[in-house]
């Protein structure tokens, strides 16, 4: 399997079926070889009878369906563990990452490890702009972190990355700081961003704001800790 798209979903009914469709297009120019992998993250909506309804009507799709909401970190790891993709592609559900954006990535994979997006005219509300603002300015200060956009969910890694990340809660917000501190090869690549069509974001900027500090020094703490070595073959 060369891609896998991995996909928290989390009472996004409205979305999901043109979701699909752009992925479907997408995929076309890029490869046949993919699977898409999507979360349930105790949605209490219609989602997961829509997922099954797509899964149905295509074989590449597979449900992973979660008891209870355990936040986006948590979906993505078990994503994760569920794909087999030789290359992890990862993307909101609510459809403001566009799918077409993937195939910018694609030319990078034979220089880098890991390919992240930065949203060049980012379609969010100011509260929203500035609580990143200020998150990547705590960033840089605390853990020296030059990521440009921690909070753009596409990007596309090679699977050794997974096999050796130290996950843990809302691990997705240090995702590319973590994974260049380990030593992969970084590349960011301009995206679109589109605004949101249905329902209303899931993460209130309060909520955000406070694990985040708590989860700054944690990061902190973890990065200097983190083994680093390279297996020399002879």
């Amino acid at each position: 399997m060369e891609y896998s798209i991995v996909i928290p979903v989390y009472n996004e009914e409205e979305s999901l079926k043109a979701l699909q469709e752009k992925i479907n297009t997408a995929m076309l120019k890029i490869s046949s070889d993919y699977e898409i992998v999507y979360v349930n993250d105790g949605s209490n909506d219609a989602s997961p009878n829509v997922l099954k309804t797509l899964a149905g009507q295509n074989s590449k799709i597979k449900i992973v369906s979660f008891k209870e909401n355990k936040g986006q970190s948590a979906a993505l790891a078990a994503g994760f563990r569920a794909s087999r993709g030789t290359w992890i592609i990862t993307l909101d559900a609510d459809l403001q990452n566009p799918p077409q954006e993937i195939s910018k990535f694609v030319p990078f994979k034979e220089t880098h490890d890991f390919i992240t997006g930065v949203r060049v005219k980012r379609q969010d509300s100011f509260m929203r702009k500035l609580s990143s603002r200020i998150a990547a300015a705590s960033r840089r200060l605390i853990l020296r972190d030059t990521t440009t956009d921690t909070g753009c969910s596409l990007r596309m890694f090679k699977r050794e990355i997974i096999e050796r990340f130290p996950f843990f809660k809302n691990f997705h917000r240090f995702f590319a700081f973590l994974v260049q501190s380990m030593g992969f090869r970084i590349k960011e690549v301009n995206v679109e961003h589109e605004r949101r069509a249905f329902g209303v974001s899931k993460y209130g900027n309060l909520k955000r704001a406070r694990e985040g500090i708590f989860d700054l020094w944690g990061v902190f703490w973890l990065a200097r800790r983190l083994l680093r070595y390279e297996i020399k073959h002879d």
